[in-house]
């Protein structure tokens, strides 16, 4: 996992929010796919739970925890929207789902009636600019040659980066973004089970724009909102300028509850 530049910052955000022993800390990994991540957690020391909904992605997590020596980890087949049946967390980690729902504001607010402290989210988010116009020219293939950047998802077959075919700026949940279509015909949605990459039971699915995203984490509980960049690295300027975040729109938002914020903890 140390050549995962996704895991890796968020370890890094994790060891300063919570220096020295993680036991007492619990940490749901949500969306976590075969339990990769959730395993490092643990390790770190976190009591960690892991919501996946997908059949053979949770038996893939029952055979990594089968065969670790990790007591504080834990899976739990569920539609990771559920989250608040499952109580409390200091921390919650959401890579690669938020972009796959339709009402994401709603999940938002779940998410922080369920977080005491710490909030990572790993998402694609919409801009001004639709996706599908950002592509790979000459200079930018030359630039890009030099930055080893690690893809939430395959990009396509030639190299290319992915074209999303958002639809243009909109509103849902009183947030700017654009739609997505997830599953082309109801052949591909009868199929989901086995489409890691696509949501679960929504046909469509939300792109927050990024300023609107950012301004979502506020609103709904907290205090200071970050968006981290040390996942780009070391090429910051060349990425968010003309490489994989900008033409694939993925970054990490942070929210963090500070002082009362914090002590607002919420019982299930």
């Amino acid at each position: 996992m140390d050549a995962d530049e996704w895991f890796v910052s968020a370890r890094r955000l994790l060891d300063t929010v919570f220096p020295g022993d993680k036991n007492h800390y619990r940490l749901a990994d949500l969306g976590c796919l075969e339990g990769g991540f959730a395993v490092e957690f643990a390790r770190m020391g976190f009591q960690v739970l892991g919501i996946e909904v997908r059949e053979a992605n949770i038996a893939a997590c029952n055979y990594v925890k089968a065969n670790t020596n990790l007591p504080n980890l834990e899976f739990i087949k569920d539609d990771a929207r559920n989250i608040a049946k499952y109580g409390v967390f200091d921390v919650v980690f959401c890579k690669g789902l938020l972009y796959h729902l339709d009402r994401p504001k709603e999940f938002l607010n779940t998410l922080s009636a369920v977080t005491t402290k710490l909030l990572i989210l790993q998402t694609h988010f919409s801009t001004d600019t639709k996706n599908k116009e950002h592509r790979w020219f000459g200079i930018a293939r030359k630039l890009l040659a030099r930055v080893k950047r690690h893809n939430p998802e395959p990009a396509a077959k030639d190299g290319h980066w992915r074209e999303f075919n958002l639809s243009e700026l909109t509103e849902n949940e009183t947030l700017r973004g654009r739609w997505y279509t997830e599953f082309a015909n109801d052949e591909a949605f009868s199929k989901r089970d086995s489409s890691k990459w696509s949501s679960w039971d929504n046909r469509r699915s939300f792109w927050i724009q990024r300023e609107y995203l950012l301004q979502a984490i506020y609103d709904v509980g907290f205090d200071l909102v970050l968006e981290q960049f040390d996942s780009l690295g070391p090429n910051i300027a060349e990425s968010t300028l003309c490489g994989f975040y900008k033409a694939e729109s993925f970054g990490t938002f942070i929210g963090i509850k500070t002082g009362k914020a914090a002590q607002n903890r919420v019982t299930c």
